[in-house]
């Protein structure tokens, strides 16, 4: 994980995703109870079910879906292949440049109607 700088880790049996690993899991089900990392498997510290959402679903869709499902992230799904994973940091991050772009705009518009005073 610290080698490609990734916060969770998919699981999958025979190609189909059956957990995550993230960085809390291996806090508090390694670290903390002190297991060996070399011979700890990753069933026994993964967090399963793996929660999913399709590629093309909407941010809003995205937000309900960790909303109502409390998780932190949404494996990505295309077609029903991963793809990734979606963050509540991604969410945060994408929310905030939408709505700074609309400030922009609104902005521009204030300052144009200012001037034509």
């Amino acid at each position: 994980m610290n080698e490609h700088r990734v916060a969770s880790l998919l699981v999958t049996r025979n190609g189909k995703p059956v957990g995550i690993i993230t960085e809390r899991d291996i806090l508090q089900r390694v670290i903390e109870d002190e297991k060996n990392l070399e011979s700890t498997r990753a069933e026994e510290v993964m967090s399963q079910p793996v929660q999913s959402i399709d590629s093309n679903a909407t941010l809003k869709e995205a937000c309900e879906a960790m909303t109502m499902l409390r998780v932190k992230k949404l494996l990505v799904l295309r077609d029903g292949r991963p793809e990734g994973f979606i963050t509540i940091a991604d969410l945060v991050k994408k929310i905030l440049s939408l709505h700074y772009e609309q400030f922009e705009d609104w902005e521009k518009t204030v300052i144009k109607a200012w001037e034509s005073f």
